[in-house]
């Protein structure tokens, strides 16, 4: 499915393939929460699809389509970041290792079970690891005829250079304000306020799929604020820590920023300054007003760090302690 957002990126796909132009290897690249997989199963679809529309989009009738709706298409590989077999960790550190891109690599190489397009989506492409990067380098170079790799991912710059240069690049970017808000209206199940619609809106960067997502995660982003906030409210941080280490650590790490973020923002603009977690304005302000810049640059750095290594297995309860001792000696 394509979203509202979508439309000037289809129109140039749809160019591509009237033309017959459509390149071996494109990098779906931008935010997340803007629904790029699922623009590249539409994309996927398309191509596969047996009697596509006269706007390129797959029919849904044919035999293809039917296989694609089930899932069982044989010219259709997924790939998403796994946690290692053995691991027995709650929250495993997830990634696209070597075996699996070798077995695509060996699938793609084979002749379509529909003599039509082979398609491989790579989600979260920034995954993969260095072995695995080199591995898909060769078929990147050498992709063999209808052959259309898909790679997704909100992180490009962890992507080798030599990926990135050999996928012609397709960028979404974040949709006007308003799009996103009726959008998140009509597909919001929660009883939220526009208010609230628009605080998680904020929160995302405008991606209205990631504000989906943030409405259902409200429980994580409460915990974080009062992690954060515990030394204005005369609270231990670190009560907090093991509770944390329950939620997916690049979604804290990336909470935690965004309040770093609000922070300098307050720092150097005053107290009018617009900040991205507005209902935690007069707790972040009175934080601002007894920081030192120079550790809380460095505590932005610390994160930065952490996220770059995210997919470095750690002690989660420890790390969230470690981080927030940091915080509370700003």
């Amino acid at each position: 499915m394509t979203y509202p957002w979508q439309q000037t990126q289809w129109q140039q796909i749809k160019q591509l393939i009237k033309a017959g132009r459509l390149p071996h290897a494109m990098l779906l690249l931008g935010n997340r929460g803007l629904g790029k997989t699922d623009f590249a199963s539409s994309l996927a679809n398309a191509v596969l699809c047996q009697q596509p529309t006269a706007d390129s989009q797959a029919c849904g009738l044919c035999k293809s389509c039917r296989l694609l709706a089930a899932g069982t298409h044989p010219d259709l590989y997924h790939i998403a970041p796994t946690a290692p077999p053995d691991s027995k960790s709650k929250n495993p550190v997830k990634s696209i290792r070597i075996n699996d891109i070798r077995e695509l690599c060996d699938k793609l190489s084979q002749t379509s079970q529909y003599g039509g397009y082979r398609v491989a989506i790579l989600e979260q492409a920034e995954q993969l690891t260095v072995s695995a990067a080199n591995s898909l380098l060769k078929t990147l170079e050498e992709p063999g005829n209808n052959t259309l790799l898909l790679l997704v991912s909100a992180r490009p710059h962890r992507l080798p250079v030599t990926i990135r240069s050999r996928c012609q690049q397709l960028r979404f970017s974040q949709p006007e304000a308003k799009v996103s808000l009726e959008w998140l209206q009509q597909n919001s199940q929660t009883q939220s306020t526009a208010d609230q619609l628009q605080q998680a809106l904020r929160h995302t960067h405008g991606s209205p799929l990631a504000a989906l997502a943030f409405l259902r995660e409200i429980e994580h982003h409460q915990l974080l604020s009062a992690a954060m906030t515990a030394g204005i409210s005369a609270k231990n941080s670190l009560d907090y820590a093991e509770q944390l280490s329950k939620f997916p650590k690049i979604r804290t790490l990336e909470a935690m920023q965004s309040r770093v973020t609000d922070v300098c923002k307050l720092l150097a603009c005053g107290v009018e300054a617009d900040i991205i977690n507005e209902p935690e304005r007069v707790k972040l302000q009175a934080l601002a007003n007894r920081v030192n810049e120079q550790r809380l640059f460095r505590f932005y750095d610390e994160l930065n760090f952490n996220l770059l290594n995210s997919s470095i297995s750690v002690n989660e309860q420890l790390l969230w302690e470690n981080l927030l001792i940091s915080w509370d000696n700003l």
